[in-house]
């Protein structure tokens, strides 16, 4: 076994356990999840984007203090659902940045541009902590993200020849892309039968806009990489990277679900 090899396996027990315990053990822990990923990916983005600016721990204050913020009054019920939809707006903005634009936005007022990208999606999840599906929501999502980014990695190294951004990410290619596509639907009917709350033609819905925007979401992190010139968004979890890494597709997905949620619900 080789020495990344073991060190990927050592950090997925070291975090990993933690990480299944938040998620799984009871809806104040997932709450817990949720509010501490905000901060570490608020705080992981920042130290990317200013790291030789004098006055950097403005930046750092002024944008940890709305993340805390803007958490803490969606934990407090003080955030009306219909936030949801804002949500939507950095969503439709960082996909257009994915395609029309050659330098990413996220390089301007990076410190707004923190909230933009990992905050209010992640607080789109956070407002439903009090709905009776929370629970397999998140965990749908979660599950069905690492179905997509594992299928997508597997079926794009066995069969994969057509790059699907290559300026972007050079490793993705169109066959990894829809093999994962196939792969996360089919895996909907698993997340209906263990999971529930919603019939098995919403969580096929919700796997096809975890797949697509998921995607989307990791190239996007993939172009901001590029253009820092890193290889990961941090060294928090040795032979992973960082929580923006790690949780990219799974935080860019949450909007449009949440919303599709929020919609089928209210009806």
């Amino acid at each position: 076994m080789t020495e990344g090899l073991t060190q990927r396996i050592k950090t997925a027990f070291i975090i990993g356990l933690p990480i299944l315990f938040l998620v799984f053990y009871s809806d104040a822990t997932r709450v817990l999840f949720l509010s501490l990923l905000i901060l570490l990916t608020a705080w992981e983005f920042l130290t990317l984007h200013y790291k030789s600016v004098s006055n950097k721990a403005l930046y750092f204050v002024i944008s940890l203090s709305l993340t805390i913020g803007i958490s803490s009054a969606a934990i407090f019920d003080l955030l009306p659902q219909s936030l949801i939809f804002l949500a939507l707006v950095p969503t439709t903005l960082l996909s257009l940045d994915l395609f029309k634009n050659f330098i990413s936005r996220t390089h301007s007022n990076a410190w707004l541009y923190s909230l933009v990208y990992a905050t209010i999606p992640l607080v789109s999840l956070l407002v439903m902590h009090d709905k009776p599906y929370f629970k397999a929501l998140l965990i749908g999502c979660l599950l069905l993200i690492w179905v997509s980014d594992i299928a997508a990695y597997f079926v794009g190294k066995s069969i994969g020849k057509h790059k699907l951004m290559p300026s972007v990410s050079p490793g993705k290619t169109r066959e990894g892309f829809f093999g994962a596509g196939m792969i996360t639907i089919l895996c909907s009917y698993l997340a209906y039968n263990f999971l529930g709350h919603f019939s098995l033609q919403q969580w096929v819905i919700i796997a096809l806009l975890v797949w697509l925007f998921g995607s989307i979401g990791d190239l996007i992190e993939s172009k901001m990489k590029r253009q820092l010139k890193i290889k990961d968004s941090g060294n928090i979890l040795p032979g992973h990277g960082g929580f923006l890494d790690r949780f990219d597709g799974f935080i860019f997905c949450l909007p449009p679900v949440c919303t599709f949620v929020y919609l089928i619900t209210s009806i």
